[in-house]
């Protein structure tokens, strides 16, 4: 494609040497190839512009940024426009659109409960056929991983032009769908700008990420942006429980759904029984009612699976598909992913905020016999307003505490730890502080009891630990398995 018909939508400043062919859209100096074109994006720690000469050696024929152009280089065209991100999108939509044509995209946003929500709707569209799914586990396609794309792999939502590419290889190999988790700093970073959402579902809002947006309205307004954009043929999924709904609705300019446990929800549980192996419930929808059996745990699990039953009905998937495929999906990792069921339980969560953390233990409080062992801690270099709340909510759920240190990057783990301890009751004993993470999980391993239920909340998922600038081998589930080992139990 010619650099000019790239270009097409974006808001172009000043343009120099010429219209080359361009072979491929790049971000990510390292990936370049000859006939590639080059965007400088400003990021947060380092300017695209920094790496320009890596790009031009490896035979970028185009440089797209926000600075003007220099002067003493090899031939290649120079492009300045208004906003690098918003260029970025549109010339990855004007590039791969076409090749990702006929691929359905659905964006899942929320405070909590993305991954698993988008993982359902992934699991359920996969019955009819191949459905990729991008999100903070990675890209899958079909249930498959893919390559992952450098940089994007770690993000919760991939760049722009990754999410085209990847929609462009499902497309390649006949699929019909592709769930995406839509964060909020995505959303303001203009990754999704141009995905054309048929179907956008929200979960919940509540405070956090204000390291980012600075304002809660801020926050909430980059949410909101995504169901703002839907059109009068699209969908949108609402909870209707969560408060935000009653500023979403209004918004709408679309054909919209709503669920939650609130007798006014679309889809709502007529009867639902819990336990520490799953759920089964009966759901009220409006084709009637469905009988759920899932192995996922909790309260917060059922308004997820409702979710995306929601959404499955909005793109006319049959009931008796999303029944079978919801009873046979099994947990995500570190999402109320249970480690041990034995004499006494473990369950891990990437709950990272008070919301999240209240949805995790009022669940778990639910089908618990014993005492619920609390290990967490909040993340350094991020929203930190949450740290005194989510004390609050752990010390009003759970039995006993052990307050340590989650990923504490550049920040100093006793003071992170000293900002959750501040939102305890006065005189609030029922805690250690240990911020060693691998003693403090052991630790509550210890003391666990018949009936009791160990929460380790925080990171989940991830098999890292940042600390200062070292990153650590780290994962809570694998800690578990390690004190299981030695004393000779077995998961359970």
């Amino acid at each position: 494609m010619k650099l000019l018909q790239m270009l097409q939508g974006v808001r172009v400043l000043e343009h120099v040497g010429g219209n080359p062919e361009i072979h491929g859209l790049r971000y990510d100096s390292r990936r370049v190839t000859p006939g590639d074109c080059f965007v400088a994006v400003h990021g947060f720690k380092r300017d695209g512009l920094d790496f320009l000469d890596q790009a031009l050696a490896d035979g970028a024929a185009a440089v797209v940024t926000e600075h003007a152009p220099r002067t003493g280089l090899p031939p290649v065209a120079w492009v300045r426009v208004a906003d690098d991100r918003a260029a970025l999108s549109r010339m990855a939509a004007n590039l791969l659109g076409s090749e990702a044509g006929g691929v359905r995209m659905i964006g899942v946003t929320g405070t909590n409960g993305k991954t698993t929500v988008a993982g359902l709707i992934a699991a359920i569209l996969s019955r009819i056929a191949p459905t990729g799914l991008a999100g903070t586990l990675g890209m899958t396609l079909h249930g498959v991983e893919v390559t992952p794309f450098p940089n994007s792999s770690r993000l919760t939502t991939p760049e722009s032009v990754d999410l085209f590419e990847f929609a462009a290889q499902v497309a390649s190999r006949g699929g019909r769908y592709m769930v995406m988790e839509a964060s909020s700093a995505a959303i303001a970073l203009k990754r999704v700008a141009d995905i054309p959402f048929s179907l956008g579902v929200f979960t919940t809002f509540s405070g956090d990420h204000l390291d980012f947006h600075h304002s809660m309205d801020a926050y909430f307004r980059a949410k909101l942006s995504l169901f703002q954009n839907l059109g009068p043929e699209d969908w949108a999924v609402i909870n209707i429980d969560d408060p935000a709904a009653g500023r979403i609705v209004p918004e709408l300019q679309c054909h919209y759904l709503t669920y939650g446990f609130s007798s006014g929800a679309d889809i709502t549980p007529r009867d639902a029984r819990f336990s520490l192996r799953g759920m089964r419930a009966v759901i009220r929808t409006p084709l009637g009612e469905a009988q759920v059996e899932s192995p996922l745990l909790g309260r917060v699990n059922l308004l997820n699976i409702m979710a995306a039953m929601a959404a499955a009905l909005v793109l006319k998937i049959p009931l008796e598909e999303v029944i079978a495929a919801v009873a046979a999906w099994q947990p995500p990792r570190g999402r109320l992913e249970p480690v041990h069921r034995g004499e006494f339980a473990v369950v891990v969560d990437f709950a990272h905020t008070d919301r999240a953390l209240h949805q995790l233990l009022s669940s778990l409080r639910e089908v618990s016999n014993g005492k619920l062992i609390l290990v967490f801690g909040a993340g350094g270099d991020r929203d930190s307003t949450k740290r005194p709340r989510m004390g609050q909510v752990a010390a009003e759920w759970a039995d006993f505490l052990f307050v340590t240190s989650d990923n504490p990057r550049s920040e100093d783990p006793g003071a992170i730890a000293a900002a959750i301890t501040a939102g305890f009751p006065p005189g609030f004993s029922r805690f250690k502080l240990e911020l060693d993470r691998r003693k403090a999980i052991n630790a509550a391993l210890d003391m666990a009891g018949s009936g009791d239920t160990v929460v380790i909340a925080g990171k989940g998922h991830e098999t890292s630990q940042i600390i200062g600038d070292r990153v650590l081998d780290f994962n809570d589930a694998g800690v578990v398995r390690e004190w299981l080992s030695q004393r000779g139990l077995v998961e359970a």
